[in-house]
């Protein structure tokens, strides 16, 4: 499986919320994981993108140059420690929310977890080929991406005890989708598609030039 974010930022600012912090969790998890190793039933490979926020492309090449089948899941880290409150765009795939679920109720944690796709970082590229995939971002409210694509995008927004708080979480979210009671049915590239339509996603793509499957 994959644990994953993006290095890169808009070039306004230093990008803390969008997304260093979701790089620090990929470096906190990795750590925490290290000592967890007896407890994962599969391989946990850790991988940082470049060009993110320009399409997506280092997630697009990684997922067209690596054999799929091997890949039980995604946990994509892009927006945590916005807020407190982890929040799992779970991309139809029920099994990453109950996991989600799972794990932040061990701790009384809170946590919201939300069914819907979302097309737009690097789980997607995954998710479109049929793998599990999950955003793991956090709940603001009315607040939105809040400092995210702002020159305010500072480090100074961010507060050590929600990325120390989610870590906890997510570190336990990784074991029990690396183990062996964790099942989640792939799905194929025409029910990505019907979901975004469903969802009334699907004319917002096209009208971008980001829908990616043609006539199918």
């Amino acid at each position: 499986m994959l644990v994953t974010s993006h290095v890169d930022a808009h070039d306004i600012a230093e990008g803390a919320m969008d997304n260093g912090a979701g790089t620090a969790m990929v470096v906190e998890l990795a750590r925490a994981l290290a000592a967890r190793a007896d407890d994962l039933d599969t391989r946990v490979e850790f991988v940082v993108y470049g060009a993110e926020e320009v399409g997506l492309q280092g997630s697009t090449h990684h997922a067209a140059e690596t054999d799929l089948e091997t890949v039980r899941a995604v946990v994509n880290n892009d927006g945590v420690c916005r807020g407190r409150t982890l929040k799992l765009y779970t991309n139809t795939f029920d099994a990453l929310g109950e996991a989600g679920h799972a794990a932040a109720g061990r701790f009384d944690h809170p946590v919201v977890v939300n069914p819907t796709c979302n097309p737009h970082s690097d789980h997607w590229p995954f998710v479109v080929e049929g793998v599990p995939g999950v955003h793991v971002t956090s709940e603001t409210g009315d607040e939105g991406r809040g400092w995210g694509h702002t020159h305010a995008d500072t480090i100074d927004k961010l507060d050590v005890r929600d990325l120390r708080e989610s870590a906890i979480v997510l570190t336990e979210c990784v074991v029990r989708v690396a183990g062996e009671a964790f099942d989640c049915e792939r799905v194929d590239r025409r029910q990505v598609a019907d979901a975004l339509e469903a969802e009334g996603q699907a004319r917002g793509l096209r009208v971008t030039g980001d829908w990616p499957f043609d006539e199918e």
